[in-house]
């Protein structure tokens, strides 16, 4: 018989309301609708704290059995928190126990209705009810004892009840998960917690990711060596502020604000330790929170030198290495046997754990006797910083660019009382001079060279053929020491489209023709293509041949990559440019803003006199640099020059051929084996 919630509010209306003293209760087996142990273990220590603050608030629905008893068939929670209660001294066993006693025939159907009724409080309801509480007076501790939870918790639940009205309100909804709600409650600025939400895509709401936006900017005591090392008492008494996240594993879990303050501690706490590096004889100790490898990119390196040992050193060094010898050939002789028993595997592990003890020996002796040569020294300086580890960090002999050819000139002049030959060099290049073309020049400059070879290509399903069959080839076919000493690979055979890529790398080829061109191609292909992957084969199964092959070579046009951050000597793209004899001046014109603006009026005269056959020479040297870059566009404009970068370069080793792969004069495309000494950065 089913009992709708109607009747069952009826029967429970009509039913007798009373109290019995707890020690006449008992849990009912017959009509218990819940499994004894199925309900949440954990809630019971809190159940019997609220009981014991605030007595029992809902009654217990029981049947009367004999002998002055009565089954409990609906509260078997409570039940058991009054027994705990009882059992601890707490409640006394006569304690009145609120009851609404059913008839014995009803009692299982009373149970299973009381429980399919019954709905959950909703957990927001719960952070408010918390929040309200204290916010009344109630001291934090009483709540937690009320409910049997620690402080910690009811200032958790507190935190999550403070979170904006507006996310609250999607996570009753169930928009937001606890996870999230959780990370969201660790900041306090409601604007911030909506952004950061609201900023996240539908498909990426996850707890770490939100909390990585949350905490940008800020540095995770935990986590930064710098933080470790300064420390978070440290950096408060500077006055430094912090967030603490009462919501995380850890109690103490702090994020300090003011990153510059917790720099400016680190250094000044490592200044220290730079002071007696200093005093060893460094020309120069530049001391930083954290070792940044790019900042020193542009610096040579020293390497320690082998002073002479004395003769109790060369004595302890000699006796070192002849024990070394002796154990070598022990253990060869050992290992040469034909069988082993226990007793010589056991001296060959005694004999193996000597070797090392004795080669640490070594090493520790050849580490005293490496010093850095003085003269050297005087030219080179060190970088104190906060390691990984937390502890401060050296990184020694490191040379500016400005001492590169004092170093070397020392370094030549066998410095160090003949020992120069053993004091190395680690990485000295000669000084460097400035390039011509900035890295973002360059990057431009070759962006625009690869649209126009896709521009070219589209017309030459031949090259493209011929470049794709030519790429594999060399991928698949040749051995993997020719591949890594050969020509550098045009196309991006993993299927990328490089479209996003060269608008990042010139921000003014959307308005080229090249651009134009491939993007209207772009756009017609993607109008007739099926718009499911699914549908792909089948659609060009059915195509004409030509119409394949233009697709073909459009989709190889757009994989052709190239983009270079300095000049190189060759690129990877000549051998293309060959095939399509590639004329730029078709593609790019040298103007203002394309190349004069970001080139130095020195260069912008050696242009325009390269261009024109005649000197510009003081006259756009005496002009600001506004007027004299319109001087310069308008003095080059037709001439068809064309920066290096982007010139067709002549062929170079490339070997005669008979069959020509587009039309009868077209050159052959040079797929051959380059230098392998150029200087290049992918895009």
């Amino acid at each position: 018989m089913k009992l709708s919630k109607a009747e069952f509010e009826a029967l429970i209306e009509a039913s007798q309301r009373t109290f019995v003293s707890f020690c006449q209760l008992v849990l009912s087996v017959d009509y218990q609708a819940r499994s004894s142990g199925s309900g949440p273990r954990l809630s019971i220590p809190e159940l019997a704290a609220s009981i014991k603050e605030c007595g029992v608030l809902q009654n217990l629905i029981v049947v009367q059995a004999a002998r002055h008893t009565y089954e409990v068939c609906a509260g078997g929670r409570r039940l058991e928190a009054l027994t705990a209660l009882v059992a601890a001294g707490e409640l006394p066993e006569n304690f009145p126990v609120p009851v609404l006693i059913v008839a014995v025939d009803r009692g299982l159907l009373v149970s299973l209705a009381e429980n399919a009724f019954h709905l959950p409080m909703h957990p927001a309801d719960e952070f408010e009810a918390f929040a309200k509480l204290v916010a009344r007076g109630k001291p934090v501790e009483d709540v937690a004892a009320a409910f049997g939870v620690t402080p910690m918790v009811v200032k958790r639940r507190m935190k999550l009840a403070a979170v904006s009205p507006r996310l609250m309100a999607q996570f009753r909804e169930g928009s937001i998960n606890l996870e999230c709600l959780m990370v969201l409650a660790s900041v306090e600025d409601h604007e911030r917690q909506e952004q950061a939400w609201a900023g996240l895509d539908s498909w990426n709401r996850h707890s770490d990711h939100l909390r990585r936006i949350l905490t940008q900017g800020e540095v995770d005591s935990d986590r930064s060596p710098v933080a470790r090392y300064v420390t978070v008492k440290a950096y408060e008494k500077a006055g430094g502020p912090t967030r603490r996240d009462l919501l995380s594993d850890s109690d103490r879990k702090v994020y300090l604000l003011d990153a510059a303050l917790l720099d400016q501690l680190a250094v000044g706490k490592l200044q220290g330790t730079a002071n007696k590096i200093a005093a060893e004889g460094w020309k120069w100790v530049d001391v930083r929170p954290r070792y940044v490898h790019d900042e020193y990119v542009r610096h040579g390196e020293l390497r320690k030198s082998s002073r002479e040992p004395s003769e109790q050193e060369a004595a302890a060094l000699h006796a070192l290495n002849v024990q070394l010898e002796e154990n070598k050939q022990r253990l060869n002789a050992l290992y040469a046997q034909d069988g082993s028993d226990e007793e010589t595997e056991a001296e060959c592990a005694r004999l193996e754990a000597l070797r090392e003890e004795l080669s640490g020996q070594v090493a520790a002796l050849e580490e005293v006797l490496a010093i850095w040569p003085p003269e050297l020294m005087a030219e080179a300086g060190c970088i104190v910083y906060v390691g990984n580890d937390a502890k401060p960090a050296v990184r020694y002999g490191l040379i500016r660019p400005d001492d590169r050819s004092n170093v070397l000139q020392a370094n030549r002049g066998g410095v160090f009382g003949g020992a120069a030959s053993r004091s190395g060099l680690a990485a000295v290049p000669e000084p460097k001079t400035r390039p011509v073309h900035s890295e973002k020049l360059v990057r431009n400059l070759t962006a625009h060279r690869v649209a126009a070879i896709q521009a070219e290509l589209l017309d030459r399903s031949d090259v493209a053929l011929a470049v794709l069959t030519a790429q594999m080839a060399k991928s698949l076919l040749l051995d993997d020491y020719r591949q890594a000493y050969g020509c550098e690979d045009p196309l991006k055979l993993t299927v990328t489209d490089t479209h996003h890529s060269l608008r990042a790398d010139a921000l003014d080829i959307e308005a080229s023709k090249a651009w134009q061109i491939l993007n209207a191609k772009r756009s017609y292909w993607q109008s007739i293509l099926p718009p499911q992957a699914a549908d792909m084969l089948p659609w060009v199964l059915t195509q004409e041949p030509d119409s394949v092959r233009q697709l073909f070579t459009f989709l190889v046009a757009i994989t052709v990559t190239g983009v270079y951050a300095t000049e190189p000597a060759q690129q990877r793209t000549d051998g293309l440019a060959q095939a399509l004899r590639l004329d730029m001046t078709h593609w790019w014109q040298a103007s203002g803003p394309s190349y004069f603006q970001h080139v130095s009026k020195a260069r912008a005269t050696e242009v325009v006199s390269e261009a024109t056959g005649a000197p510009a020479g003081t006259a756009m040297q005496a002009l600001k640099k506004e007027a004299a870059v319109a001087r310069a566009a308008q003095a080059v404009a037709g001439t068809g020059w064309l920066p290096t970068v982007l010139r067709l370069r002549p062929p170079a080793d490339v070997p005669d051929a008979d069959v020509a792969l587009g039309p009868d004069d077209d050159p052959p495309l040079d797929v051959g084996e380059s230098d392998g000494d150029t200087e290049t950065a992918g895009n």
